[in-house]
């Protein structure tokens, strides 16, 4: 009356069926194979359990990882009126069978079995005979397929699990394939995102981690970088609208580069300017020191670039620099959250570039007391910087 073994097929099979089989389940892999979508899938799946065995009723559960449980993605009765009037109801107790393994089930009396008779969900649906099967990868349970009949008893047979199990084990295998294309797709789009703000080990380290810039709010010891184009706006005034985007392309380019090649976040482009984070998303013990080195890497870069370098053009580059702990994470609503460091070394930052002389950098007295080397900096003595009630001793790095 019951058999709760997995049964591959040909076992146990009478020769007659064993070429039936063969032939359902080439059907089946040439179907299931050219299905172009995971919902197209789900429904095809039950259609090709049906063509294959006499059930009454069908039911495929797939595992929602939110819920923590298995819930009907696609039901089918032969009674079509049926199954648009009714919820077709899986017994608990049957599913719960079949993840203790995971196996398929087969049994022919549900209301006499004595796994199922203290199961008031067995009772509750009226099942009589019912057969369901996993879909497995490597032990793993992506979902079931539950079929069952509420008129006969013994309406399954072994050859029937034998047939289910093959053609589960067929449409979980497609599942997982899909499962693992959604999976790449996704980490491309992310990592495609990613790009454009972090160098390609941060990405690296971000995707490895899993700590993606979008989630959560953390207090972190960064350095924090502004850049700006002086002579930028007067020029835009004279030259043409190509001429300004070219330029701001190139510099957003050589900034970018250098920012990247030292460990580097690009946290946000402000028009003729970069705010650079050294140290977030992936923490850096050297993040003041990779600072300071990418700043020197960007003035040079200009310096030598053909379009910002000409002379003529007389543009000239301030960067600012402070360290210090700020809060790191997502602000903004939730559509548009945004990644952002928030705290006062982000604005001592901006005023230090402020204040600083053309094609230097700008650095203050936190950041200066974590460099490893600190004989190139020029003491600039205590500078009181706008909008702050205490002043701040500055240093000077002239590349």
């Amino acid at each position: 009356m019951i058999d709760e073994q997995r049964i591959p097929i040909g076992e146990d099979v009478r020769p007659d069926d064993a070429g039936r089989h063969f032939a359902v389940l080439y059907q089946v892999g040439k179907q299931v194979l050219s299905a172009g979508s995971l919902e197209e899938l789900n429904e095809l799946a039950l259609t090709l359990v049906f063509d294959a065995i006499n059930a009454e009723r069908g039911v495929l559960l797939l595992r929602d990882d939110q819920l923590g449980e298995f819930v009907p993605s696609a039901r089918r009765s032969r009674d079509a009126a049926s199954q648009n009037s009714e919820e077709i109801r899986v017994s608990q107790g049957i599913i719960d069978a079949v993840l203790a393994g995971p196996v398929g089930i087969l049994t022919t009396d549900a209301l006499h079995d004595p796994r199922f008779q203290a199961r008031e969900s067995v009772r509750m649906t009226h099942v009589r005979s019912a057969l369901c099967a996993p879909l497995c990868i490597d032990d793993e349970v992506l979902g079931l397929i539950y079929l069952d009949s509420r008129i006969d008893t013994y309406a399954f047979t072994r050859n029937d699990l034998g047939l289910l199990n093959a053609i589960a084990n067929m449409i979980a295998i497609r599942f997982h394939q899909e499962a693992l294309r959604s999976a790449l797709t996704e980490e491309r789009i992310v990592r495609s995102n990613l790009e454009r703000y972090h160098s390609a080990d941060v990405v690296d380290a971000i995707l490895e981690s899993r700590h993606l810039p979008q989630i959560g709010l953390e207090d972190r010891e960064v350095t924090v970088m502004f850049t700006d184009l002086a002579g930028f706006t007067t020029m835009a005034e004279l030259a043409t609208p190509q001429k300004v985007a070219e330029l701001l392309n190139e510099y957003y380019a050589v900034a970018t580069r250098a920012i990247f090649a030292h460990g580097g976040t690009v946290n946000e482009y402000l028009g003729d300017g970069v705010l650079a984070v050294f140290g977030a998303p992936i923490p850096h013990a050297e993040h003041a020191n990779n600072a300071v080195a990418a700043s020197i890497a960007l003035l040079h870069g200009v310096m030598e670039s053909p379009s910002i370098g000409e002379r003529a053009l007389d543009l000239h580059v301030r960067i600012g620099i402070n360290s210090g702990r700020v809060v790191a994470g997502s602000v903004g609503p939730s559509q548009q959250l945004k990644y952002a460091v928030i705290g006062d070394p982000v604005n001592v930052a901006a005023r230090l570039e402020r204040i600083g002389e053309l094609d230097t950098i700008t650095i203050g007295e936190d950041t200066f007391a974590l460099l490893t080397d600190a004989r190139q900096c020029e003491d600039l003595g205590v500078q009181q910087l706008r909008g702050r009630k205490h002043p701040v001793r500055a240093y000077c790095i002239r590349p």
